[in-house]
Formats: C-alpha cells, sequence, structure tokens
C-alpha cells in the first residue's frame, strides 16, 4: 500500500525540521539507516512496515503493541541530525508521530553506561530503539539514551534518602519512571517532582510505562478506514 499525496502533504509540513522519506528506493545512496527499518512504509504491521522486533516486547507491553497494530498508519524514515523511524497515527483527526532511534546494537551492549540496565530493558535499547517518544520533546516513552536524567540534578536542595536515580522515562510533566543506579539492587521508581522526597517504589517498570503510554494514546483514531 502506498502512501497518498495528501498524507505525504501532511506529514512534511507536520516533520519540517526533518528530512522526510516515504519508502527506502527514495533515500539517496550513503544514507545509512538500520537493515531491519528497510520495509517502511503505509502498509499493515504484518508487512513489515514496523520492525519485527516489537514482537520480543508484547508480552511486557501489551496495550502499545495493540496500538500499533490498531492506530499505526504507518512508518517514515526521517532524517534530522541522525535517522528516525517515525511512527504515523492520528489522535482525534491530527496526525502525530512517535519517534524511534536507532538501535544501540551490539556497541550499546558492551556500553558501560548501559550494561547496568534491566536485560529486559537493555534488549530494547540495544535491538529495537535508542528512545521511543512523542515526537515534541521525545517524551511519554523510553527516553533516549541521551536523554536519560541523573535525579539527583532535579532536586533543588540536599538529595533526600534514596539510591542514586536514573530517570529513563519522561512524562513531558516532570515526573519520571527511574531506575536505581549500581551499587544499589536494582529497582524502579515513580519519581515525582513534586512530591521528590517520597517516590512511588517498587513498581513493575513494563507495566507502569504501558500504562502512562496507554492513557497519552488512548484518543487515536483507528488505522481501519485508511489501512483498507
Amino acid at each position: 500500500m502506498n502512501w497518498s499525496n495528501s498524507l505525504k502533504e501532511r506529514i512534511v509540513n507536520e516533520l519540517k525540521d526533518y528530512e522526510v522519506y516515504f519508502s527506502a528506493d527514495e533515500v539517496p545512496s550513503g544514507a545509512d539507516f538500520p537493515e531491519q527499518w528497510r520495509g517502511f512504509g503505509c502498509s499493515k504491521v504484518d508487512s513489515g512496515n514496523i520492525p519485527a522486533e516489537w514482537k520480543n516486547f508484547a508480552e511486557v507491553l501489551p496495550w502499545v503493541n495493540s496500538w500499533l497494530a490498531k492506530c499505526v498508519i504507518g512508518t517514515v524514515l526521517a532524517f534530522s541530525d541522525k535517522p528516525y523511524l517515525a511512527y504515523v497515527y492520528s489522535d482525534n483527526g491530527d496526525l502525530c508521530f512517535y519517534m524511534g532511534g536507532i538501535p544501540l546494537g551490539v556497541e550499546g551492549e558492551n556500553n558501560v553506561q548501559v550494561q547496568w540496565l534491566p536485560q529486559k530493558l537493555k534488549a530494547f535499547y540495544t535491538t529495537l530503539h535508542d528512545g521511543f517518544g512523542f515526537y515534541i520533546g521525545y517524551t511519554m516513552g523510553p527516553s533516549r539514551f541521551e536523554d536519560f536524567v541523573s535525579i539527583k540534578d532535579l532536586c533543588d536542595e540536599d538529595y533526600p534518602a534514596l539510591p542514586d536515580m536514573v530517570g529513563v522515562f519522561s512524562s513531558g510533566a516532570g515526573d519520571y519512571l527511574s531506575l536505581a543506579k549500581p551499587p544499589a539492587e536494582v529497582e524502579a521508581f515513580i519519581w515525582w517532582h513534586e512530591e521528590p522526597d517520597v517516590p512511588t517504589r517498587n513498581i513493575d517498570l513494563w507495566d507502569v510505562m504501558d500504562s502512562w503510554m496507554s492513557i497519552f494514546l488512548e484518543n487515536s483514531d483507528s488505522n481501519d478506514s485508511i489501512l483498507v
């Protein structure tokens, strides 16, 4: 299935800061992007426009995987400083996008700054996407590795008696899903910017991630009328 001219125009107008490509054969030679993205385009999920690696996270992100199938219209390759896979969807008739970064791959697997992540989350970053967030601010999804933030740096006063935490998912409104860094035991938190001393402790990171994304994306339109 091909993108309609009207959809192309709307996508390009919305992604003004990117060079946008609608199929792999449009991409200039020498423009490097992951091989697993090569099937990007306007089509059903099982046609390959969405990386097959998403299936490895269906159990921990069930709502998000359902959204990919029911609401995503397709994917486009969007270049800025580096390539992103942009997932196109509609929210009450307005075109919106989630941006997936280049998976970190073997280099990321061996990066000491990535190795401390829980195994499943590390697999997300190394095999699927380095971040997957709303195109305005790259929030409401797993943060890009470059956007990981030390919770200590967000505290105006002395850091409370808590483990050293790193925010790995931003709500866009100041709250973070966070992980304790070694040598502390692996623990996940919701860090609330209005109550920095009393984060919600021992959360299921994936369960809350799936829930927060479902709340943000709950008004997404079905793709049935477009993908026929």
